[in-house]
């Protein structure tokens, strides 16, 4: 009797704890891709097409994953030539298939990693992260070169109180090149990079560049665990956050590229978080959410003007979310982020020109740099190649006139490609593959080619090797960087059809998508390069891992009963 009793009481206790949990819970409750029950229709058409181009893009990218790869060829290593390898189709496929009965294998024992808190997944992840990262950095010693020395340059200059760079006919690096202009004077929009450098090298000396590749290696982890919360906002379930840490944990090449000193990586890690507090903003309504969001993204922006590309993303949400929500606050949050990432570039090069005394010009202009990306390179299609500046310059960098003949050479290309479209196909084709499929995105070359501080140690001959032909270790990291991108790009394109199939495609889970989207248009029209794509593959992630957990936990009943309609078959001699 006093047993029975005392379950009883337990029964009655463990049903109140439950009751506050719901009752918590509900209080808590977010708009996931789980809770939402009923979508609008104008949200419903806009996200679902910007969905079919993502797909096509991304599908595009996918297959010709599998035929061909895209390689910068030994023979002309430092000059970033483009090779387009044609690729062993069965082993790929071999490949994926193996990956493939891995993960079901793995999926089986989820519940023995189920045990642990995702928080120490999390923990863990950003700890591997820095740990290579660092041992890298300090075992290959990289120094700046070309454009990342002279915004070294000119942010330990600016943390000594002296600006050469900013003046015309000044001794600065590489100063021949530009015909005794200022650096500046063609690319202004660098000195938000060089701002945020000033402050680093202020606090921690000018001697070495070792404290951005520092802060880069801590971006990259820090960029890693808000793809992590992230999926976790977007898809409510701790298996899909699982896969994305997967998935991110083999996720190299960012981490391989700390080591190049420019403003590629702390401008992703900012516009990851940007994004994150925009997803919360989606999901709560809280306004809070849009402070450190706009923040963040001015900061990206800064970082690397490119990025440029969230700000228009998080224009189109915004707006969305006016129409669907009638809140009117997003798309004035939307003027006002346009307005501040706008105006903190110009009053930063305000305040460079008052410090060091000049009046910049302009700079290249968009116009310009459309022109450049539709025009043949030795590297590649559509990558550098000299015609913006050497127009900007023989026009005494003059916008106006310089966008005037831009737009003769750019009318005339296109003119070209209209009247043969077999090559414009050839150009725009080869120009995607050699950009999104150079799956090492440069990331062993940035730093390969450069001179280091102290002797390469043992990995970094390893990765190096010698005369553009990689070492052991680097072969190795080029075949997996291949094999990890082709399933990478796969789940992402699947993750996007299984978002449209099981109506889980909103102004959240296509947000990242969509900066994908602008990325893929912006580096098919303006110049491209293979670099330029790596701070965009952690973005690929949520929506891979969602794809991942859809497949292990889908019920493949039609393909259950066929199998099972095929051993019922009797064999050949069986009465």
């Amino acid at each position: 009797m006093g047993n029975s009793k005392k379950h009883k009481n337990n029964t009655a206790t463990n049903k109140n704890k439950n009751s506050a949990a719901a009752k918590n819970g509900a209080n808590n409750k977010v708009s996931t891709v789980q809770t939402i029950e009923k979508q609008n229709k104008l949200e419903y058409i806009a996200v679902n097409i910007l969905s079919l181009f993502v797909f096509v893009a991304f599908a595009y990218i996918a297959i010709m994953s599998f035929i061909q790869t895209s390689v910068i060829d030994p023979a002309s290593y430092s000059s970033e030539v483009i090779l387009y390898q044609t690729d062993n189709v069965a082993l790929n496929l071999l490949f994926t298939a193996l990956f493939a009965v891995f993960a079901f294998k793995m999926n089986k024992h989820c519940d023995f990693f189920a045990k642990l808190n995702i928080k120490v997944y999390e923990i863990c992840l950003v700890a591997f992260v820095a740990i290579i990262g660092f041992v890298w950095i300090f075992s290959v010693t990289s120094i700046p070169a070309a454009d990342s020395y002279n915004l070294f340059e000119t942010a330990t200059g600016a943390a000594k109180g002296v600006y050469p760079s900013l003046h015309n006919g000044q001794a600065f690096y590489n100063s021949d090149y530009y015909g005794g202009y200022s650096y500046y004077n063609f690319y202004p929009f660098q000195l938000g990079f060089v701002f945020i450098s000033e402050i680093v090298y202020r606090i921690f000396g000018t001697s070495s560049s070792m404290p951005i590749q520092v802060i880069n290696v801590l971006c990259v982890a820090v960029t890693y665990l808000g793809i992590a919360r992230i999926t976790r906002r977007l898809f409510n379930k701790l298996s899909i956050e699982f896969f994305a840490i997967i998935l991110l944990a083999g996720c190299f090449q960012p981490i391989l590229f700390s080591t190049f000193v420019y403003g590629n990586i702390i401008g992703m890690c900012c516009a990851v978080w940007a994004s994150y507090f925009l997803i919360k903003y989606f999901q709560t309504n809280k306004y809070t959410a849009l402070i450190p969001c706009g923040l963040l993204l001015v900061v990206s922006t800064l970082a690397k003007y490119n990025n440029m590309i969230y700000l228009v993303a998080f224009a189109i949400m915004l707006i969305i979310h006016t129409i669907i929500k009638k809140k009117w606050q997003s798309v004035a949050f939307a003027l006002a982020i346009c307005i501040a990432t706008v105006g903190a570039s110009n009053l930063i090069i305000i305040s460079y020109e008052s410090r060091a005394n000049v009046d910049l010009t302009s700079g290249v202009s968009q116009t310009l740099y459309l022109d450049m990306g539709l025009n043949e390179s030795y590297m590649a299609p559509g990558w550098y190649n000299a015609i913006a500046m050497e127009n900007y310059k023989s026009h005494g960098c003059d916008a106006k006139l310089s966008s005037e003949q831009a737009w003769a050479d750019i009318n005339s290309r296109l003119s070209k490609m209209g009247s043969d479209p077999e090559y414009a196909i050839d150009f725009f084709s080869k120009k995607i593959l050699s950009q999104w499929n150079e799956p090492s995105y440069e990331s062993i070359w940035i730093s390969k080619v450069k001179n280091h501080t102290n002797e390469l140690g043992a990995i970094g001959n390893a990765m190096y090797g010698v005369n553009g032909q990689g070492g052991s270790l680097g072969q190795l990291f080029e075949l997996y960087f291949n094999l990890y991108m082709q399933i990478l790009f796969v789940l992402f394109a699947v993750g996007i059809y299984f978002l449209f199939l099981n109506k889980k495609t909103n102004i959240m889970t296509v947000l990242l998508p969509l900066v994908l989207l602008g990325a893929f248009g912006y580096h098919l029209l303006f110049e491209g390069k293979s670099q330029y794509i790596f701070a965009y593959v952690p973005l690929l992630i949520p929506t891979a891992a969602y794809a991942l957990s859809c497949i292990l936990n889908g019920k493949y009943t039609r393909i259950k009963q066929t199998v099972k309609s095929l051993k019922t078959i009797p064999k050949k001699g069986e009465n």
